[in-house]
């Protein structure tokens, strides 16, 4: 099997080819990126409600950052860009989440 190259791929079809190229030749870059996407979104809502209550909340913001990250792999999965064990965990992490929002109030 030879290495796929860039130029081996019809970069004019769109920005999606790339991405899945990307995925192709480096399959943990787009579970990374959701992870970090999911840290990201985390901090982002934590340190939000710190600045706004003067308290963070870090049950609703594991839980924001869970859903956020589960829609943004619902529209990475329409295009193949991760796999279904990669699916199931981010779903997981969201139900997790939810859970931990519910039994903390």
């Amino acid at each position: 099997m030879t290495y796929e190259t860039l130029s081996d791929v019809n970069t004019s079809a769109g920005i999606h080819t790339l991405a899945i190229y990307v995925a192709d030749t480096v399959p943990i870059f787009m579970p990374l990126a959701l992870f970090s996407f999911f840290i990201i979104a985390f901090l982002g809502s934590y340190f939000a409600s710190v600045r706004i209550t003067n308290r963070g909340d870090l049950p609703a913001s594991f839980a924001a950052a869970g859903f956020i990250t589960a829609i943004l792999a619902t529209l990475m999965s329409l295009i193949p860009l991760i796999s279904l064990p990669t699916m199931a965990i981010t779903y997981g992490v969201a139900i997790l989440g939810a859970l931990w929002l519910y039994f903390s109030r």
